[in-house]
C-alpha cells in the first residue's frame, strides 16, 4: 500500500472532484467517518486527509464544495494549517455534539457513506461505525437517505490528475530501468531467490519500496506459478523466466512484467512453442490497448485477450486482464475482467479518461514456463497510451 498521504495539492483537487460528483449523483453530503487512522485507514483516506486522526472524526464534503472536519481537539493542528477545509470543528468529550449540530444546520437529504457491495476500495467503513453513523443521521434527520459513496470514491481513485500521472510515470520509469538491470544480471544457475534479492536490492538502493511482493518464476512450476514466493529453483537453459515487479514513487505505484527465454547451447532463438506463446500474449496486449477507450467496458476488452489466448490453443488464464494502478497497485474501480461473480459489477463500469490500467494476459507453455507481459497504460480522450515502451520481442538470456 502507499506509505504516505497524498500531497496538499492533490488533496485539494480530490476534495473539489468529490463535490462535483456529489452534484452529479444528486447527493448533498459525503461523510468519511474514521478513527485511529495511523493504525490503518480505508483506501480513500489518503486522498482527502493531510494528517491522521486519533478519536472519532469525520471529513465531510458538501455539494457546494465546502469541506469540513470534525476531530478531537488534539488533532486539529494539521487540518487547520493545511488551509484545505472551510471549517475544523473540535470536541473533547463527545464527537456526537458537533456532528449533530453540523447535520441539523446543513439538513442534507441524501448522504453518501463509504460502503459498497461491488468495489472493495469503496467499502471502507467498519460495520459498527456505519451503524453508529446511521443512528446519528437518522436521529438528526429522520427522513435522510443514506447512499453508497462508491461513485465518489471510484472517481477520486480512478481519474488521475496531472500530478498523479506524473508520479505514476516516474514509478514506471524506475521500473523500466530496473528491468534493464535484471536483463543484464540474468544467467543460468541463478536461483529465483537470488533474482528476487537482486531486484529488491536495486529498489532499496534507490530509496524506494516495492509496490507489491516481487515475483520471479523460472521454468515450468505447474500450478505453483502465479503469486507464489520465489524459491531456490535454479534458472536452467530452456526455461522461460518471468519477473513481475513495481515500485512506489511519491505514493504512487507501477506494476510491470517481462519474460525471458534462456537459450540452450547452440540455440540462436527460442523454440516454436515458447515463441508462439510470447507472440500470442504480445499480440493480445496490443489489441487490447487499441480497443481501450473512454466509454468502453472492461468485460469487452478482457474478451479480446482471453479469446486470443484460447484460440491459440492455450488454456484460459484464471485472472482478469487488468486492474487500475494508482496509490495502490490494485487501485479499485472499473477493471478489465470477465463476467465472473467475484468481480461483481466492476468489469461493466465504463472506462474513463485519466484511468491507468495494467494489461497483463498470461499463459503457460508446458515444459518451458510462464509467459507474462504486463504494460501500464493511461486512458486518454483518443485511446490508451503506453507509459513505457512495450515488450514486443522475447528477451534472451545467453
Amino acid at each position: 500500500m502507499a506509505s504516505n498521504l497524498a500531497s496538499k495539492e492533490i488533496i485539494q483537487q480530490k476534495l473539489q472532484q468529490a463535490a462535483s460528483v456529489l452534484k452529479s449523483m444528486d447527493a448533498d453530503l459525503w461523510v468519511t467517518f474514521v478513527q485511529e487512522t495511523s493504525a490503518g485507514a480505508e483506501r480513500v483516506f489518503s486522498y482527502i486527509s493531510p494528517g491522521n486522526f486519533t478519536w472519532e472524526s469525520t471529513i465531510m464534503v458538501a455539494r457546494e464544495g465546502k469541506p469540513t472536519v470534525i476531530c478531537g481537539r488534539l488533532d486539529q493542528q494539521d487540518f487547520e494549517e493545511s488551509g484545505l477545509f472551510a471549517e475544523v470543528l473540535t470536541f473533547v468529550q463527545d464527537f456526537k455534539a458537533p456532528f449533530m449540530e453540523y447535520i441539523k444546520a446543513l439538513k442534507p437529504r441524501r448522504v453518501a457513506v463509504n460502503f459498497s457491495l461491488n468495489d472493495s476500495s469503496a467499502d471502507g467503513i467498519p460495520h459498527g461505525r456505519f451503524l453508529y453513523l446511521e443512528s446519528l443521521l437518522k436521529e438528526a434527520l429522520p427522513g435522510v437517505e443514506i447512499v453508497s459513496a462508491e461513485p465518489i470514491i471510484g472517481a477520486l481513485i480512478s481519474q488521475k490528475t496531472a500530478l498523479e500521472l506524473a508520479a505514476i510515470q516516474e514509478a514506471v520509469n524506475v521500473t523500466v530501468d530496473i528491468l534493464g538491470e535484471i536483463h543484464a544480471f540474468l544467467r543460468p544457475g541463478l536461483t529465483e531467490k537470488q533474482v528476487y534479492d537482486f531486484v529488491n536490492g536495486k529498489i532499496a538502493a534507490r530509496g524506494l519500496v516495492p509496490s507489491f511482493e516481487t515475483l520471479v518464476f523460472a521454468g515450468d512450476r505447474g500450478s505453483g506459478m502465479g503469486h507464489g514466493a520465489a524459491t531456490e529453483n535454479p534458472i536452467q537453459r530452456g526455461d522461460l523466466v518471468h519477473v513481475d515487479m513495481g515500485v512506489f514513487v511519491r505514493g504512487y505505484a507501477s506494476d510491470m512484467q517481462r519474460t525471458w527465454y534462456v537459450l540452450k547451447e547452440g540455440e540462436e532463438k527460442a523454440p516454436d512453442a515458447p515463441q508462439r506463446g510470447f507472440d500470442t500474449i504480445a499480440g493480445a496486449v496490443e489489441a487490447c490497448r487499441q480497443a481501450l477507450k473512454p466509454g468502453a467496458k472492461g468485460v469487452d476488452i478482457d474478451t479480446i485477450a482471453r479469446s486470443r489466448v484460447t484460440s491459440a490453443g492455450f488454456p484460459e488464464y484464471p485472472h482478469g486482464l487488468g486492474h487500475q494502478v494508482g496509490r495502490y497497485v490494485h487501485d479499485g474501480g472499473a477493471m478489465l475482467g470477465p463476467a465472473w461473480a467475484r468481480y461483481k459489477n466492476t468489469p461493466f463500469l465504463p472506462i474513463a479518461e485519466g484511468q491507468v490500467f495494467t494489461l497483463e494476459p498470461s499463459l503457460t507453455v508446458p515444459g518451458f514456463g510462464a509467459v507474462g507481459i504486463e504494460e501500464d497504460v493511461v486512458v486518454t480522450a483518443s485511446g490508451a497510451r503506453y507509459l513505457a515502451t512495450p515488450q514486443t520481442e522475447l528477451w534472451y538470456v545467453r
